[in-house]
């Protein structure tokens, strides 16, 4: 089944999901999900556009996620 690691970023104004991966991508599955997924998020972070923004929450979800444009 599939997963999807959805982090909740926000700046100053405004809040956001954004989707950091799929098992489709990286082989994640529900429990290294669970288990990693800071780790995963703040080397996503770092590596991309959002590196300004802060993490508020991030979520692990079966299937697929069509994140919100705002939270």
């Amino acid at each position: 089944m599939l997963v999807t690691l959805v982090a909740i970023l926000c700046n100053a104004q405004l809040c956001m999901e954004k989707v950091v991966t799929t098992s489709d991508q990286s082989g994640i599955t529900m429990g290294t999900c669970a288990v990693n997924a800071q780790i995963g998020i703040a080397d996503w972070l770092a590596k991309g556009p959002y590196h300004d923004w802060r993490l508020r929450s991030y979520k692990c979800i079966m299937g697929k996620y069509v994140p919100k444009n705002e939270v």
